[in-house]
């Protein structure tokens, strides 16, 4: 009789694959890091350098404020693994700990997903509570429940916002100078404006093209969908993300945000497609939704987390007073991936039989209810079905 392994994921199998392992996908995961840091340090220094609106140790400023992210992660764990370990005082086992852990890569991501005038306390500070208190305290590396790099970007986000804006926020200095953005990023102006419209939305940062490129506002490494598809595709040809769950997250917020634009009167492919590019959607969607000790570890599971995800992002973006959503969607749907996990692990057991059937029918459910309350609660529709009462009143 065989004997199936039920320990925390990841998981490869080493016979199929001899040469793959934990450290190999990690490996290919930092490298598929790699583009995204190059052009978070081009677009918000070397460009800002040539432009002429920096100098050089500025220039160079946010490609250390990234690594000083994956610095402060390995110093934390190592500092964790001393005081809790006693193996640890040796150096040589204290590295062989860290070897394992792959401690630089929450605090690199942290560091993509925020502002470029982030004041290095509050990186310290965010490093500490996805580090410390997102993953060591869970029990290290495979154990937490939630992604560390997005625990503490939450931790800032709730708490910090404001230091952050009053330092500069996002803007690099030649951002800075252009008026048309009116210190506002593209989700940041939708919350603002409360209206789809291509002039108001669009055009106050050139175009589509410019949001697909990543030469609008926004943190460091998430704005440019080029530079993120080029990732993608390498972590999915090296199966260490799952090519389907990236896809089915951004294909929902794609359909929801295009069906807000047809009920709000603008059927244009602009608006879903200006949804996708803005925000750290993309990044999302690839870096941290795929992240296998959060996320379900069957296909199926995968599946109906995307789709929640995607539901949950639309809703947050255009419901909640949180004009990102993708971070809090990602960190709701982690307290939710193992019963997602096993739910839909029975399911694809047993087939569609009449219990299994029943578990969909409640998932589909659940899913649809989601989405239809984000549609009608959008401001847009709301104000459209306010306008449309008002219209009629005055008929009447």
């Amino acid at each position: 009789m065989a004997r199936f392994a039920g320990g925390k994921a990841p998981f490869l199998r080493l016979s199929d694959q001899p040469n793959q392992g934990t450290g190999i996908i990690m490996r290919d995961f930092l490298i598929g890091l790699f583009p995204v840091i190059l052009f978070a340090w081009y677009k918000n220094g070397i460009k800002v350098y040539v432009d002429g609106n920096i100098n050089f140790l500025e220039m160079l400023y946010p490609l250390v404020f990234i690594l000083l992210g994956g610095l402060l992660s390995l110093i934390m764990e190592g500092l964790f693994f001393i005081i809790t370990d006693k193996d640890c005082h040796n150096l040589k086992n204290l590295m062989l700990k860290l070897s394992t852990s792959f401690a630089l890569i929450p605090g690199l991501i942290l560091a993509l997903v925020l502002p470029l005038y982030t004041p290095v306390w509050v990186l310290i500070f965010g490093a500490f509570m996805g580090t410390i208190v997102g993953k060591m305290l869970f029990g290290g590396f495979g154990h937490n429940i939630f992604n560390p790099a997005l625990l503490g970007y939450i931790a800032i986000g709730f708490t910090l916002s404001g230091v952050i804006t009053a330092a500069g926020g996002v803007f690099n200095a030649s951002e800075v100078l252009v008026d048309a953005y009116a210190g506002a990023t593209p989700l940041t102006n939708l919350a603002a404006v409360k209206d789809i419209s291509y002039a108001k939305l669009v055009e106050p940062y050139g175009n589509l093209w410019n949001f697909f490129l990543g030469t609008i506002p926004g943190a460091l490494g998430e704005t440019s969908a080029l530079v993120i598809l080029v990732s993608y595709v390498w972590l999915a040809v090296r199966k260490v993300i799952k090519w389907f769950t990236p896809l089915i997250y951004v294909g929902t917020v794609f359909v929801l945000s295009w069906l807000i634009g047809i009920i709000s009167g603008d059927s244009g492919i602009w608006f879903p497609l200006y949804s996708v590019f803005s925000g750290g959607l993309m990044f999302g969607a690839v870096f941290m939704a795929t992240e296998p000790v959060t996320t379900p570890r069957n296909p199926l599971g995968k599946i109906f987390f995307a789709l929640f995800l995607g539901a949950f992002t639309v809703l947050f973006r255009f419901v909640g007073n949180y004009p990102e959503g993708v971070g809090t969607s990602i960190i709701v749907m982690n307290i939710f991936a193992l019963p997602l996990d096993q739910a839909t692990a029975v399911i694809r057991a047993r087939g569609l039989k009449k219990e299994t059937l029943v578990k969909v029918g409640v998932l589909t459910a659940l899913l649809l209810v989601i989405i239809v309350y984000a549609v009608i609660k959008s401001g847009t529709v709301y104000g459209m079905f306010i306008n449309m009462v008002a219209g009629i009143g005055r008929l009447m």
